[in-house]
């Protein structure tokens, strides 16, 4: 029997959308519980992005951290030195012009995909679409060596 890679990602954009406005309301309450610093980083960003974009990025969140659970891989509480690391090293990686530095080229394309459908990017306007997908980028990166850094310690125990 042939071993299908199951694409929790796409699984969990999937049961997302279908969600109605209260359960994606809850689950995004659950979550700025759960990641006050993440979130706190996200909600900083409001002012720089429209309304669509916010609210895309911080689905992305709850997309990505349930694909996770999804895949039976928990995600504890992101500290802020991993944020903080993560922000320095992308925003260096990106003014040093190596802006296709993207840890997870699957899982974005997946969640950048949906951005493009749910932001309705101004074509013209090029600045914001790369400013969103940096920070798309930015915070897969955070969940994911937040995961790694949690895994980590577990198998050192």
């Amino acid at each position: 029997m042939e071993h299908v890679k199951k694409d929790f990602v796409a699984q969990s954009i999937f049961d997302f959308e279908a969600m109605n406005d209260g359960e994606q309301g809850k689950l995004i309450l659950e979550i700025l519980v759960d990641q006050p610093i993440l979130m706190g980083f996200v909600t900083n960003l409001a002012d720089d992005f429209n309304d669509d974009e916010h609210e895309t990025i911080v689905d992305s969140i709850a997309i990505l951290i349930n694909a996770f659970i999804a895949a039976g891989i928990p995600v504890d509480m992101i500290p802020r030195e991993i944020v903080d690391e993560v922000i320095d090293e992308k925003v260096q990686g990106y003014n040093n012009e190596e802006a296709d530095l993207i840890d997870s080229p699957l899982v974005y394309e997946d969640l950048q995909a949906r951005a493009a459908i749910k932001c309705k990017f101004d074509p013209e306007d090029e600045v914001s679409k790369e400013n969103f997908n940096m920070v798309l980028n930015t915070i897969i990166s955070i969940v994911e060596r937040a995961i790694s850094h949690s895994m980590q310690k577990v198998d050192k125990n």
